[in-house]
Formats: structure tokens, sequence, C-alpha cells
């Protein structure tokens, strides 16, 4: 608790710093234009919203230099902790807030264009699938929004917005090429006809790389598009449609001896994953009046998996045709199951804004109904040689889970004065489970989440606020306890609440600050703990997560910009056996800093730095494992955009420029040590592309 203290006077310090910084210098106020905050549902901006919230533009990506999803969350967001592990793999990354370790990405909620990118199961989202090129902006809102968007929004959500803003026709074509036989090419065309009021959009883009690891290669496709009907009145009619192939190796662990000395190699050289997704989107809304207005969303998807594991060993067993003579066995198993996993959702909501008691009032309820399905086989294929007693041979199992999910919703805001705001909100939510594996196959479970805040907006380009909310999180379909090798009954919800305050502003100049500090509390988190319970369990204690994130900004425009962004977090147990144990895989610290310099007009040389401390291993709820060492990472990069040809960028970049030697995660083995995740060395990219 001292830490979180110090840590939190720190930050008070550096926040009032700023602010009496600022007032010594008449500033004058930044003009911002209003950008409509989607993952808010409610047509809110930034400024509207009481709760720490992150936008990212066209512009900030490319300053990045990063050429996927995860290389951006981690150059530029130290509020998210990514973990990887594939080596580089973007279909292998993890994203979680705000102190979730293990299965974190569960927590939080992943988006593009308002779809789900979370599977109803034990899939992390596949990053993999969002070619970076085609995002206009990304919106990263902290903090549980499982009122307005249900389950695996406890932590926070990010949606990554793809359509366009305008009708103006926009293309782009880029391709790149990196080391280690990774290139890839992106083409993405926008527009549309205002007098008609459509617009229109399309991406494709594939990607291939060799893979650091042995076994690390991977190959993606992705293609999307998407037609929107505007009319005067502000109704529209917007239908989508997505595809994702995603192919990879899977180089899993290495040993401690093994990683530090071979972190390239693998213990799985014939592992491998496959999945394809697609599906498609509809969203239409009505303006019934100035105060009214409908809305329906409705989405189906398919995502279907293969998957390959084969492994081997030996052992000393007794011959029974040699006098019980000792014998050594060799054996081998592959393993191989496949899955569809079918997904449906619909939504409608009204929205009404009037004047309630006087009052400026938002409000805006709906009924949200899901139903997933996973059905799937299983091959396992054990040989012995020599096999004394017959045991080799083939055997298949065949599997369905099932889970619908009927939910209905409110939020009211009402706006005291011109600086004053309050909102609140609720979601009752009932879930059907089935599960045709276990002892218990079914459950019903009634959930419900809440939402109280207060907004301050005491000037321009300054908010502060104060929010309370309730959360809960549905276990995966496959998330299940094992006892006796046979799998037991369906995991209760896990729920918890959570308090946040802060402040954004953009002060002027060029100049940004924020912070925001949190504190979490969960009840029956569900953990993997292989030593002590089991394998899938409901944490028998409370899980308490406080921290807080701050930072600052400034850019001028041809000059120079940077930023620099720091988070702490302090994640441990309450109660029970693991009694101030830390959380497995959340680390305390994250420091996060980029800028660019621009050297002439054309061309700005960027980098920027990221360290992460040190963790419990994943599965060590005693802590009596090694650490996971902490690291620091640098990058630095050049792009060149001529004005004789406009359009045209090149950018040419080095990750992991020291060629750190480091891990991305641990595991905890049931023998008492730890197995590591090498990460990716050393890496170059060269990308050219041309905007017209």
């Amino acid at each position: 608790m001292n830490k979180m203290t110090l840590a939190a006077a720190a930050a008070c310090t550096v926040c009032a710093t700023s602010y009496a910084e600022t007032n010594d210098a008449e500033t004058a106020t930044a003009e911002l234009p209003r950008v409509v905050v989607e993952a808010s549902r409610t047509g809110k901006t930034a400024a509207d919203i009481p709760t720490s919230v992150l936008v990212l533009d066209r512009s900030d990506i490319e300053s990045s230099g990063a050429k996927s999803l995860a290389e951006l969350f981690e150059r530029k967001m130290p509020s998210l902790n990514i973990t990887r592990t594939g080596a580089g793999n973007p279909a292998l990354t993890q994203v979680a807030m705000r102190g979730w370790g293990e299965n974190g990405f569960g927590r939080t909620l992943v988006m593009v264009d308002g779809r789900r990118l979370n599977f109803a199961d034990m899939s992390a989202p596949m990053l993999s699938q969002i070619d970076l090129g085609s995002v206009q902006r990304i919106e990263v809102l902290h903090g549980s929004q499982c009122v307005l968007h249900g389950d695996a929004a406890s932590a926070g959500a990010i949606n990554v917005v793809t359509g366009p803003d305008d009708y103006d026709e926009h293309g782009r074509a880029e391709a790149h090429v990196g080391s280690r036989g990774t290139y890839g090419a992106g083409a993405s065309f926008r527009g549309g006809d205002q007098e008609s009021g459509v617009k229109y959009w399309a991406n494709a883009a594939w990607d291939h790389s060799d893979g650091y690891r042995d076994n690390g290669g991977w190959q993606t496709w992705n293609a999307g598009g998407g037609l929107k009907k505007e009319w005067e009145n502000g109704s529209f009619l917007r239908v989508d449609s997505f595809f994702n192939d995603s192919d990879y190796g899977l180089p899993g662990y290495l040993q401690a001896s093994e990683w530090k000395t071979h972190r390239s190699s693998t213990a799985t050289p014939g592992d491998w994953y496959r999945r394809r997704t697609a599906g498609a989107n509809l969203s239409m809304e009505g303006v019934a009046s100035e105060e009214v207005r409908l809305r329906l969303d409705a989405g189906v998807s398919r995502s279907k998996m293969k998957t390959r594991s084969h492994f081997t060993g030996s052992y000393t067993d007794y011959d029974p045709n040699n006098f019980w003579a000792p014998a050594n066995v060799t054996w081998s198993d592959d393993f191989r199951q496949c899955y569809d996993l079918w997904s449906f959702d619909v939504t409608p909501q009204l929205m009404y804004d009037t004047e309630a008691f006087g009052l400026g009032s938002e409000f805006v309820s709906g009924a949200s109904y899901r139903h997933d399905r996973l059905h799937g086989r299983t091959r396992d294929g054990m040989y012995y040689l020599p096999d004394f007693w017959g045991s080799s041979g083939i055997t298949g199992s065949k599997y369905e889970y099932t889970r619908s999910t009927m939910a209905f919703f409110a939020q009211e805001t009402l706006h005291l004065c011109e600086t004053v705001a309050i909102e609140g909100g609720g979601r009752y939510q009932r879930a059907w489970d089935e599960n045709t594996s276990l002892v218990s196959p079914r459950r019903v479970s009634d959930m419900y989440a809440a939402d109280a805040a207060l907004l301050f907006t005491p000037f321009d380009d300054f908010k502060s606020y104060v929010r309370f909310s309730r959360f809960f999180r549905s276990p995966f379909l496959d998330e299940n306890p094992y006892a006796n090798y046979k799998a037991q009954e369906i995991l209760r919800p896990e729920t918890g609440w959570s308090v946040n305050a802060g402040f954004d502003w953009k002060i002027g100049y060029g100049l940004s600050t924020f912070a925001d500090l949190f504190y979490t509390k969960t009840n029956h988190e569900i953990l993997y703990d292989k030593f002590f319970w089991g394998t899938n369990v409901n944490a028998p204690c409370h899980v308490v997560r406080e921290g807080f994130s701050l930072g600052a900004s400034w850019e001028r425009e041809k000059t120079a910009g940077v930023t620099v962004a720091y988070t702490f977090v302090d994640a441990e147990f309450d109660g029970g056996v693991y009694d101030g144990k830390d959380v497995p895989m959340a680390p305390e610290s994250t420091l996060v800093a980029s800028g660019r310099v621009w050297i002439w007009d054309e061309c700005f040389v960027f980098g920027g730095y990221r360290f992460v401390s040190s963790r419990r291993a994943y599965s060590d709820f005693m802590n009596e494992g090694d650490r996971l060492s902490s690291y620091s990472l640098f990058n630095i990069g050049v792009q060149y955009a001529p004005d004789f040809l406009k359009g045209l960028k090149a950018t040419f970049s080095i990750d992991n420029l020291l060629d750190r030697h480091y891990a991305d995660c641990s595991v905890r083995g049931t023998a008492g040590q730890e197995v590591y995740y090498p990460a990716a060395g050393r890496t170059v990219m060269f990308s050219i592309g041309y905007e017209f």
C-alpha cells in the first residue's frame, strides 16, 4: 500500500506542477475537431465520456512506424499489458489492461467498427485480423464498459475504426520487406457520393514471415469492406463484411537453459494452428424526431480452427516377455483438433435526447441477444515402441458448447449545468450455458453491471471525472475445471467493482496531459491454477488492483513531437491461501516514450522506448518461482515523403534496436521450474506506400 501512496503522490506533484506552469503563461486553447467515439454507442466525443479515453488518429499511427496493431500498442500504450507467445507473431499476441495477467484478454474488449473481435472460447482476439494500413483511428476506453457492451469489457474496451469519415475518395497501396523472410502488401480504398449519401470502402492485405524462432513463421490474409447510406436527417444504413485466414507454427516454450543459449530454437517443430474467420454486420439508425433515434446492430460470424500438437518422450517399463527385465520405451502422441465456432448477436436500442426537470438529458436503453455455439472433435494417436500392453492406437471425441445470453441495459446522462454532468446506468444479463463434456453440463447465471459517474468540464479542452462501476465476466465456453481427468461443472461468472478518477487537459501550443487513478476488486476471478486447485477455477479470495496512469505530450507541426506516459499497478490477492501474493504476469511499472523530429519538411526521424518491470510467471500464485526479468526496448526509424511525388511515403525502422535478449512471458510448470517464451531479436523493416 505504501508503494501506491508514494506513486500517487508523485503523480499529483507532476499534475500540479504542469497546472502551475501553464497558468504562468497565457495559453491559447487548441481548437480540435469533434470526433465521435464510436465505442461510446451514444455519439459522444472523448470530452463527453467520464473516463480515461485515448484516441489515436491516422497521423499518430503513421508517425509510430508500426506495421501491426500489436507493435502500435507497444509503442504508444503503457496502460496495455502486451504478452506475446510467438516471438513477434501478431496472431499470438494478448492484450490486457489494468493489472490483469493470465487470460487478461478476456477482460479487455477489442472491436473493429463496433464488431467484437473477442472469441467466445479461450482464444485471444486475433490482432492479425486488422490491417493497420486501413485503420482510420483507434479508440481506447479505460475502465469497465460492461453496461453498454456486456461481457469481456470489465477492464476496458478498444475500438478500431476503418470506415470513412467523409465522402472524399482515398486510396492506399503499401508493400514491406524485413528481417527473417518477412514481407507483405496491402491496399485499401474508400470514398463516396455526397449527393446520394453513399459511402463505400474496401481493404485487403497479406503478410508472411519465416519468424524469429524455428517453426515460428506465419501467413495471414485479410479482406473486408462495406457500404453506408446516409440521409439528410441523420439516419443511416450500414453493411460490412470481413474475412481472415491465419496460418502459423507454434514454436512453444523452452526450458531456462535452452532459451538463454538457443532462443530461436523450438521443442515443437511439428505443431501448427490455422484459423479462418468470416462474417457480416448490419447497423441501421433512424431519426424519429429531433429527440428520438432508434438503432439496430446485428452480426454473424463463423470461425473454423484446426491445430496439431506432437509430443515425444521415453520411460522405463518392464518387459513381460523377457522375465520382466527393465526396458526403455519410446512414445509419441499426435494430437489433432478441429472445431467450428458460430456467433450471432442483435442489439436494438433507443436514444432519447431531451430536457428533464429543466436539465439536458441523454438517455439510451436497449436489449441484446447473443448466441455462441462451438462444436468440434479431437483425434489422439498414441504409439509406444515396444508396445508391451497393446496400448497403441487412435482415440477421438466430440464435444459441443453453447451459450445464449439475453441482456437489458440503460444509461442516463444529466447535464446539471454547462460544466457539470452526472451519468448512471445498469445492465442485467442472463446466460444459459451447456457443455456436453461436463459432469454437470448446464448452468443458468444472472449477472448485472452498473455505472455512476461525475464529469466536470470547467473550461474548453479540460475534463475531470470520478466513476464507479460494477462489472462481470462469463467464463469462456471451454474454460472448465477438471478433477480426476474429468471436466466437472461450468464455472461461476466473475464479478467485481472499480472506481477511477482523473483528468485530461489539452493545454494549448500542442501540449496536453492526463492522469487517471483506479482501484479494482474482483470476486470469483477465474484462474488457471494447476498446482493447488486443479485447472480452471474460481479464485478462493478477492483480487485487488490499484494504480494510476499519467502522461504528457507535445507536438509542433513540421518541427518535433514527444510523448511520455507511465502506468503503475499493484495487483495482489486479498485473503485465502494466496493472501498478499502478486498476480502472475502483471507488471508493476510500464513506461513508454516516443517522439519524432523533422529534419526537413519532407523527412522526419522517429524513435521510442518501452520499459516493462519484472513479473511473476503464469500459474505462480504462491510466488515461489523466479520472476520474469524486466526489459527495456528501443526502436528507431525514418520516414520520407517527397514533395515532388505527393502521396509517396518510404519508411525504414529498427525494432529492439539493441537486440535485447528477453522473454515475453514464462509459465511455472508442475515440476516447480519455469519455462519461457523467448521474444524476437532485432528486427529491420522497410516499407513503401502510396496514397491518392
